[in-house]
Formats: C-alpha cells, sequence, structure tokens
C-alpha cells in the first residue's frame, strides 16, 4: 500500500502526519448537532473542502479514521478495497493490516507511539462489535498508577482522537454537563499499560479513571501502527 500525496489541512505544521491535522480539525470544530455515532449512510465533511460548509460526520470508530485518511491522502474507495480487501474496513481488518504490516509500521513499545499512529483493539468472538480504532493525538505520557494496578507495569496516558458512543474519562469532549455522552467524534485519554522490562504493551483501558474495566492483550489485542508508503504500490484500476 503506497500513500498518494498528502493534502494538507489548514495551520498543518510538518511535525505530525497529514491524516492527524485532518482528524484534529474536524474534532475541533464540529457542532454537536453535526457529530452522530451511527452506522447508516457513513459521512466525514470539513468546512470548506468540496463545497461544504459546515463540519459534519456520521460514523464510526473505523469508518471515522478510514474517512480521514482518504480525505488525507486522495484515497479513493477502490484504494481502501484494494489494500483492506473492504471498502469500510472494521477494526479486526486494522488490527490484522497493522500485525501484517501492509501499510503500516507496528509500534512495538510505548516510548515509540507518536501523534498520527493508528491504535486496534480486537475483541473476542461473540462481542457486539468487532473492536475500536483510533487515532494517537500525542505520545504516550507516564502517569501515577491508580487502580487497576498490574504488577510489572507502568501506566501511561494516551490521547486519542475517534468515534464512540462513550467518552474517554472526565475530560473527554463529548462529556456533557450531566455526566452523560454525545455519541460521535471527540478527544479523550485512554490508559495503557507497558512491561517494565520491555517496554511493550500489554493492556489498557478505556479511560484514565479508577475503575475502568482493564483488558490484556490476551483478551483484547491492541496494537499501534504507523502509516507507511514503503508497501507495494496500489494497483492501477
Amino acid at each position: 500500500m503506497s500513500l498518494l500525496a498528502p493534502v494538507p489541512a489548514a495551520g498543518q505544521s510538518i511535525e505530525a502526519p497529514s491524516h492527524f491535522y485532518w482528524a484534529d480539525t474536524l474534532v475541533a470544530h464540529i457542532a454537536p448537532e453535526n457529530n452522530e455515532y451511527g452506522s447508516g449512510t457513513s459521512y466525514v465533511s470539513w468546512a470548506g473542502v468540496e463545497g461544504a460548509t459546515e463540519y459534519r460526520s456520521r460514523s464510526l470508530c473505523a469508518s471515522f479514521v478510514t474517512h480521514v485518511i482518504k480525505r488525507a491522502y486522495g484515497l479513493s474507495t477502490y484504494d481502501i478495497a484494494a489494500w483492506f480487501g473492504s471498502t469500510s474496513p472494521n477494526a479486526i481488518l486494522y488490527h490484522d493490516r497493522i500485525v501484517a504490516e501492509d501499510g503500516f509500521d507496528e509500534i512495538l513499545t510505548v516510548d515509540q507511539i507518536q501523534a498520527g499512529d493508528i491504535i486496534a483493539i480486537e475483541y473476542p468472538p461473540g462481542t457486539t462489535a468487532s473492536g475500536h480504532v483510533a487515532i494517537a493525538a500525542s505520545a504516550a505520557v507516564p502517569r501515577s498508577g491508580i487502580y487497576p494496578l498490574i504488577a510489572g507495569t507502568t501506566q501511561y496516558a494516551l490521547t486519542v482522537l475517534d468515534a464512540s458512543t462513550t467518552g474517554h474519562g472526565m475530560t473527554d469532549t463529548r462529556r456533557q454537563w450531566d455526566g452523560s455522552w454525545h455519541p460521535g467524534v471527540g478527544r479523550g485519554d485512554m490508559r495503557l499499560y507497558a512491561s517494565n522490562s520491555t517496554g511493550a504493551i500489554v493492556g489498557y483501558t478505556w479511560s484514565p479513571q479508577a475503575g475502568s474495566t482493564y483488558y490484556s492483550k490476551q483478551m483484547r489485542d491492541i496494537v499501534i501502527g504507523r502509516l507507511t508508503d514503503s508497501s507495494a504500490a496500489l494497483p492501477v484500476p
């Protein structure tokens, strides 16, 4: 998979990849009434781009990431199908492409994470959702360990951009005044656990709050990948 030339987002610097800026710009500007989480006709639009006058999104976690990647690199639906084997890849397909390093370099240690890296979590069979996909919005930051405590690990906070029905922690942009969540795209913090000896990611919680359920890689396999253009070129239609 070879990415086409990136399409710069407004205000983009050179310190993070183009798709991060497109995602971040959307999350920063979208109004709640234009922000939906849903599996109907999926779309993401940016004000001032291709005639759009508002920032809008109706997407699931994986389709949000796919829309952002398509916009950032000028990829077509055909390109996505050639890469993933689906015009709308789910979390498992993102997970498997990262593990296979097909269009991605897998990030194996927590200290290597950068803004723009793709987080893909594969849920076990029988779970309602196939998994979850998000975009890292920062490096992972070590934090004081709180419950649940896992022996031999250090805890890290990782800010992410994603589409979800619930947010990640008290500071998530989807959190409303009454403590409920506005489903859709937003920014929040997940918690990663990394091995003290190797730095490898061994598990996560959905939010940084004490009591957020811990999932080991054996329970829900979390992988992180960085988009690369070093793989095989896309086939020509």
